[in-house]
């Protein structure tokens, strides 16, 4: 396996600190309008059902720009109200980061000038901006020197393109005129090789004004790639090479609108085709976009739709608490979704929603999602688990679609993890045929055996536990989390019961009662050596035979998922003290107890005590269901999923200790250092998980058909979910169990 020499063996996310270099004090954030309440809550929900709240930051903020996104990649909105960045259209780039000395990060473009001066700078008003987020477009608006400036940026589906409607305002009494300058940039690039970290860019552009088409083209010079930029009503002038210059006069109270387009090709004159198109069929085009937006909702939740290969149950309910659940996973699943033709597997995944890594699908963040997953576009999780399976993901943390190519070192979760989505996957379909299916050098079901029992190479010093390696393979940021974790090994209780479960259908009795015996025997172990009797928290088996004691929520949520029927009321009980002692708060959880003697290493919230990784509270709610009282859990869930009024949940949140409640819910972290944490991930799909398999109770299993048992008491009693799939049949579940969709 060939590595690009610039990042040859960063993890997922360390290579941000190489990349950012400042980072802004952070301030209270202004208090933002509350959440829209959800008078209807429709089964089918809407782009406007959607949405996230209004919510106002100043430039000096440390805050998550929202992106958008379309079937073939995603922009950022800048800190600004008109600026983008990181437009990541793989194999094509633009506005990533440069390939130069001292790169300044992602580019931005469409940045805007008042009077020759950038507008951020005008305090006050300038530098503050009101983002609203739809799940196909970003409103952003600013009002500053007696003006309103307000944008709307999507992306054309199917099209390598942004676009943007900027609308100016005079707020005031008097005519007036004023001077627009749009500051252009790109750095575009074709990269066909793997992508790992950020957008890529070339700093040394040619550009040339086509001033009878308005537009600017910026040219790589060492890739087939060009980016045609422009604003209609066309620029008076160029200034400095790439500043679009609009004179402009606005009565009082009057509104002007100025369209932005950038399309990205490999041919010059396909682009400037493409931009003539959309510049001309702007306003159908932005129609076009909703339509489109609104069809892939209905998809997600129709039988035999034409753009999923699966789809979601719909829930009926009149509690708004539980449809928010609902749909803020489903919000992180829809935006990590890829139908792009350079897509080497097909229709796909990917676990980030950013800048960061644009093309990457990991197995450990999949797996955390992986029932709705099966569920929504089964084919795609199927195809990712047999990419996998031939990769080598023993080397490597992530596959890259572009490429369909292992990158990055070895994340210790990756052989549970597959298990994990080859297990949904079955469970969901019972495309059991596909168990023989040859995959490489193995047949599906000999490399799921094999996944399920690897960890005994990695006992390498006979403890009977497999040693899970160090800091970058594990979590990356608690330094003591290390070698032989609970949390780890627990995943291979389940995978070896389940493997085991399948051999005993297919008659090899034998072989299933000896994984039995071995799951059995290693879960023992794990409670023998790895649990701290008294405390509710697990440590960690060092190489020399020593531990060290770790406070953190993933061994918790981890063995109450994997060997639940292993532990003694005793370890429940006081499981279940740790987690409401140290790591809970009223709107999302710490990863790590701040009383654990690690908290200094590393702040990053998704592994530390400033707060959690997106599946975390999720995971978690599905053990606390498990050893507690539904309605203290089901309190505590309400407020999770508020953090979906901020968009897609976000790779990390903070407790509202560290960071204040925004729109009422948990702040999402931010990409900047020292926090470096993306826009969304994946694995919040796992509120969705959360709500099918845990409070409606709907156990979907591989043999014997759906078990119910419920926990819609605290929440709606008289809720459904309706066309749940299992095994090619239709079921419609309730409080009363489960029956045959009519």
């Amino acid at each position: 396996m060939k590595h690009e020499s610039a990042a040859p063996n960063w993890s997922r996310r360390s290579f941000l600190k190489a990349s950012l270099a400042a980072t802004a004090l952070p301030s209270l954030p202004v208090p933002a309008m509350e959440p829209k309440a959800h008078k209807n809550l429709p089964p089918i929900p809407t782009v406007d059902d959607l949405a996230g709240a209004r919510i106002t930051h100043k430039l000096r903020d440390l805050y998550s720009s929202p992106t958008t996104q379309n079937e073939y990649g995603y922009v950022q909105a800048a800190k600004s109200v008109s600026g983008i960045t990181a437009i990541s259209l793989p194999p094509f780039a633009c506005c990533g980061v440069p390939d130069t000395p001292w790169s300044p990060g992602p580019l931005l473009t469409c940045e805007l000038f008042l009077n020759g001066r950038i507008l951020i700078s005008y305090s006050p008003g300038g530098d503050e901006v009101t983002y609203h987020w739809y799940p196909h477009r970003i409103v952003r608006e600013t009002q500053t020197d007696g003006l309103r400036f307000t944008t709307e940026t999507f992306m054309p589906s199917k099209r390598r393109a942004v676009a943007q409607s900027i609308r100016v305002k005079n707020v005031t009494s008097a005519s007036r005129g004023i001077t627009l300058g749009f500051d252009m940039r790109a750095a575009v690039t074709k990269k066909t090789t793997q992508w790992m970290v950020n957008s890529p860019g070339e700093p040394d552009n040619l550009i040339h004004w086509e001033g009878s088409r308005g537009c600017l083209i910026f040219e790589a010079q060492h890739s087939q790639a060009v980016s045609v930029q422009g604003i209609s009503p066309k620029a008076t002038r160029v200034d400095s090479g790439r500043m679009l210059v609009v004179e402009m006069r606005l009565g009082p109270g009057e509104t002007k609108e100025l369209r932005y387009v950038n399309v990205v090709d490999s041919d010059r004159q396909a682009a400037l085709a493409e931009y003539e198109s959309l510049q001309a069929g702007f306003v159908r085009m932005m129609q076009e976009n909703e339509q489109a937006f609104n069809g892939l909702l209905k998809s997600a939740f129709t039988p035999g739709n034409s753009d999923f290969s699966g789809y979601l149950p719909r829930l009926e309910t009149d509690d708004e608490s539980l449809w928010q659940v609902y749909h803020a996973g489903f919000r992180n699943l829809l935006f990590a979704r890829r139908a792009s033709p350079d897509s080497k597997y097909g229709t796909t995944y990917v676990t980030l929603g950013g800048r960061v890594l644009p093309t990457l699908s990991f197995p450990w963040d999949t797996s955390l999602t992986s029932l709705s997953l099966a569920m929504l576009d089964p084919e795609a999780l199927r195809r990712l688990v047999e990419n996998w399976f031939v990769q080598d993901m023993h080397q490597h943390l992530a596959t890259d679609y572009v490429t369909g190519e292992g990158v990055g070192p070895w994340y210790a979760v990756n052989d549970m993890a597959m298990v994990r989505c080859a297990q949904n996957y079955l469970r969901v379909t019972g495309d059991f045929a596909w168990l023989d299916k040859r995959i490489g050098d193995k047949t599906a079901i000999d490399h799921l055996l094999y996944h399920a029992t690897y960890w005994k190479q990695l006992d390498k010093e006979g403890h009977g536990l497999g040693d899970y390696g160090k800091l970058e393979n594990l979590l990356e940021v608690v330094s003591t989390y290390l070698h032989e974790t609970a949390g780890m090994n627990a995943g291979n209780v389940s995978s070896m019961r389940f493997v085991a479960d399948l051999l005993e259908r297919r008659g090899d009795s034998s072989r299933a009662s000896q994984l039995r015996a071995e799951a059995k025997e290693l879960a023992q172990r794990i409670n023998q050596k790895l649990y701290v009797q008294g405390k509710g928290w697990w440590k960690c088996g060092q190489p020399d035979g020593s531990f060290l004691d770790v406070r953190h929520c993933y061994d918790f949520l981890s063995v109450l998922d994997n060997m639940f029927e292993d532990l003694s009321d005793q370890q429940k009980q006081e499981m279940s003290r740790f987690f409401w002692d140290e790591l809970h708060s009223d709107y999302w959880m710490r990863a790590l107890s701040p009383h654990d003697v690690d908290a200094t290493w590393n702040i990053r919230p998704d592994h530390s005590w400033l707060g959690s990784y997106s599946a975390w509270p999720p995971a978690t709610g599905k053990g606390l269901y498990k050893i507690d009282p539904s309605a203290r859990v089901s309190a505590w869930v309400k407020n999770l999923a508020k953090a979906g009024n901020q968009g897609p949940i976000g790779q990390a949140h903070f407790v509202e200790t560290a960071f204040p409640l925004e729109a009422g819910a948990a702040y999402k972290c931010p990409t900047d250092a020292p926090y470096l944490n993306d826009w969304c991930c994946i694995a919040g799909g796992g509120f969705t998980d959360l709500v099918i398999d845990t409070i409606f109770g709907a156990d979907l299993t591989l043999f014997d058909g759906v078990k119910v048992q419920s926990r819609l008491a605290d929440f709606d009693p008289r809720a459904r979910l309706v066309n749940l799939r299992h095994q090619g049949k239709n079921y419609v579940i309730s409080g009363q169990g489960a029956s045959s969709a009519s």
